[in-house]
């Protein structure tokens, strides 16, 4: 793969599912996922953030080719996957997923030196005894020592089998990670200490992340990347310092706003939404937020926004700010998270 060429490329990816009908009742449609497309690099992590229900864990899903996407385009290092193209099998062999719930991941009745082996069994990769050294020298790296590499499942902790899911994901050598919430259900200080394991991986091999999360504190300290989701599709996406600098879409400043700050003491103007989001299956007509919006105007009614590039490689999809070319609409403190120490 050339060094230019990006680890991932989506381009208007689509998932539509359908909802009910049956006699004199016709099918509603679901559009979970519509017209989305961003690309990763060698060795960045894009995060993708939104509240639950907005799509980025079927965008995950239809990355991993875990369910087949309506429409759209998957390339992986430039070769497209999918659909009368390469295999999931083909695309597995160069990305792997971390799942959110690590217990429900593994298969409870094998070793975990099983576990981080299968892929390698599964792609006919090396005999036993390299596969079993294999598996040491991965179990080892994220730090499970020989003592635990017999164990089953159900006698790790949680941040321990994730760091088992970490180490099977790793076992084919992949360019790129999808990993789905990964840090959701532990512990502050243990989301440290995996926080801090994934981006040493990213050093060390030059790794690739899509990072699914919806905890922006988690996100600012991760990525390189941000784009937002909004009831299926990207209403914004920049790099991080642009993207916390200067937050531009509407609906990115209200989850900004919805982190508590550290300081009592400190004030702010926050940005409160009304009313409650619609219905995947009742999409509103022009700017899907727009019924949600407190700078909608007469054409987000009208007219769907595309994503347009407001300041240097910071794209919003939105009519009004947009057309300010990256001016704040929303004057006043920056609402960027307070710092964090995510160190172990």
């Amino acid at each position: 793969m050339n060094a230019e060429t990006p680890v991932l490329q989506v381009r208007d990816l689509a998932k539509r599912f359908s909802l009910g009908g049956g006699w004199l009742k016709p099918a509603r449609e679901i559009r979970a996922v519509d017209g989305v497309s961003f690309s990763i690099a060698r060795g960045e992590t894009m995060a993708l953030v939104g509240e639950s229900g907005c799509g980025k864990s079927t965008v995950a899903n239809l990355v991993m080719q875990l369910t087949p996407a309506t429409a759209g385009e998957i390339r992986i290092g430039g070769q497209t996957v999918g659909a009368g193209h390469a295999p999931a099998r083909t695309a597995w062999r160069h990305m792997q997923m971390v799942f959110q719930d690590p217990y429900a991941s593994l298969n409870p009745r094998m070793q975990a030196r099983e576990i981080v082996a299968e892929p390698l069994v599964n792609f006919r990769i090396g005999d036993s005894a390299s596969r079993a050294a294999r598996a040491r020298e991965l179990l080892d790296r994220v730090s499970l020592p020989p003592s635990m590499h017999a164990r089953y499942p159900h006698e790790f902790s949680g941040g321990q089998r994730q760091r088992l899911g970490i180490a099977r994901a790793l076992a084919l050598d992949p360019t790129l990670i999808v990993a789905d919430e990964p840090v959701s259900a532990l512990d502050v200080s243990v989301q440290a200490q995996i926080l801090n394991l994934l981006a040493d991986l990213k050093r060390e091999r030059g790794i690739s992340y899509l990072f699914v999360s919806h905890d922006l504190g988690v996100v600012e300290y991760i990525a390189d990347s941000v784009a937002v989701m909004y009831l299926g599709t990207l209403v914004e996406k920049a790099p991080k310092a642009s993207f916390f600098g200067n937050t531009l879409h509407p609906y990115s400043k209200a989850l900004l706003d919805s982190v508590p700050s550290l300081d009592p003491r400190k004030r702010r103007q926050r940005l409160l939404l009304q009313g409650d989001v619609p219905s995947a299956a009742a999409l509103p007509s022009g700017c899907r937020f727009r019924t949600r919006c407190p700078l909608a105007q007469a054409v987000c009614a009208e007219q769907a926004p595309a994503l347009r590039e407001a300041a240097p490689n910071h794209f919003v999809a939105c009519h009004v700010v947009a057309g300010a070319a990256g001016v704040d609409p929303n004057p006043g403190e920056k609402r960027g998270i307070p710092p964090g120490d995510m160190s172990c």
